[in-house]
């Protein structure tokens, strides 16, 4: 059946599923339903996002020993990126390795197996990992959806089994000020400069690393300014409010004592606003599932490699917050969220027998 793998993967990436693009994700869900007729499946859909549950069992089962996770979502790209191509051993286009190819690998997999194992076993197909996972895995969490452990098909990977993973925190910063006139700023009160001290402070706490380092990270990814009941272009007036959001990841260890942190920073004007504030993922490197798997992929590729920790955030946070162990796990890739997103064809196959190996073991 591994046969079967890469035109899936081709077929999946030719639909443009942007998160947040309704049609298209149910577009490529109907595709999965297609590749998989015939198969115990259960549909969810939370704030127009769809996503399914696929059992070896009926479908009344909510609890499973294993639960394959991948997500069909994508960041948005070029036309160009969405017309898969190969190139020297290569599968180029976005989503590629985020994560259409491990969700190719592990709906053929699944369909090899279910018949074959007797404990229950799960594959979870979702469409809204790259905004928050909340109507995807999530959801299917709330409604009851329940495991020992979960291996999602996470990009980053590259055979590595990431144990571990920092949590997301968004917060707006708000300044006021007082609007003037540009020219006699001494009459008004410069809501940008409230604001980039208050940034200053927090970059204090947490300084930007100049190389890749496991510690909470902050980045400002938007600013601006505008008049509070309008949008004001002018360029010679004080501006009274200013805002700015800022994308915060943090490690398990700061999560008692981050916000509080945040707010220490802040000088008077300025306020800050919680977006957005997501589990940390930790399971624990000596949990028998991760050893037995790391053991497996050490007997296949004939490298240990090591277990890591990752910088940005997978739908397994989502099982933390149900004390589920569940770790990030994929094959061979590249670029992702990037020009010339690609996956190594070659290391599907491995990437296929891994699994299979885990699951009969």
């Amino acid at each position: 059946m591994k046969n079967q793998i890469v035109p899936l993967v081709k077929e999946l990436i030719a639909i443009p599923s942007v998160s947040g693009e309704i049609d298209k994700a149910v577009e490529i869900i109907k595709l999965v339903e297609k590749y998989m007729d015939g198969y115990t499946v259960t549909p969810f859909v939370s704030n127009h996002f769809p996503s399914l549950l696929y059992s070896n069992k009926s479908s009344d089962t909510r609890n499973f020993k294993f639960i394959l996770n991948a997500h069909l979502d994508v960041v948005p790209g070029t036309a160009d990126q969405f017309t898969p191509r190969e190139k020297d051993g290569k599968l180029y286009g976005r989503g590629a390795f985020d994560t259409k190819a491990g969700a190719a690998v592990m709906m053929t997999l699944f369909k090899e197996l279910a018949s074959k194992i007797d404990y229950p076993l799960a594959l979870q197909i979702t469409t809204d990992e790259e905004v928050g996972g909340e109507d995807g895995t999530k959801y299917q969490i709330d409604q009851g959806v329940h495991g020992d452990f979960v291996i999602a098909t996470e990009c980053g990977s590259n055979f590595h089994i990431i144990h571990e993973a920092k949590a997301r925190l968004v917060v707006k910063l708000i300044a006021h000020g007082k609007a003037s006139h540009s020219a006699y700023p001494w009459l008004g009160d410069n809501a940008i400069w409230k604001l980039q001290q208050a940034i200053y402070n927090i970059l204090q706490l947490y300084p930007t690393p100049t190389e890749a380092t496991y510690r909470t990270t902050v980045n400002v990814t938007h600013i601006h300014t505008l008049n509070k009941e309008q949008k004001d272009t002018a360029y010679n007036r004080t501006p009274a409010y200013c805002e700015a959001i800022l994308d915060i990841r943090y490690v398990p260890t700061d999560k008692e004592i981050i916000v509080n942190k945040l707010q220490s920073a802040l000088i008077e004007g300025v306020s800050m606003d919680i977006l957005h504030n997501s589990m940390p993922h930790r399971t624990d490197e000596n949990n028998e599932y991760v050893q037995k798997l790391h053991k497996i992929v050490t007997d296949i590729i004939h490298e240990k490699l090591p277990l890591v920790k990752q910088h940005a955030t997978s739908d397994v946070r989502h099982y933390s917050g149900i004390s589920v162990d569940g770790i990030e796990f994929g094959p061979i890739g590249g670029n992702q969220h990037t020009d010339d997103e690609y996956v190594d064809i070659k290391s599907l196959d491995t990437y296929y027998d891994i699994l299979k190996s885990f699951l009969l073991a």
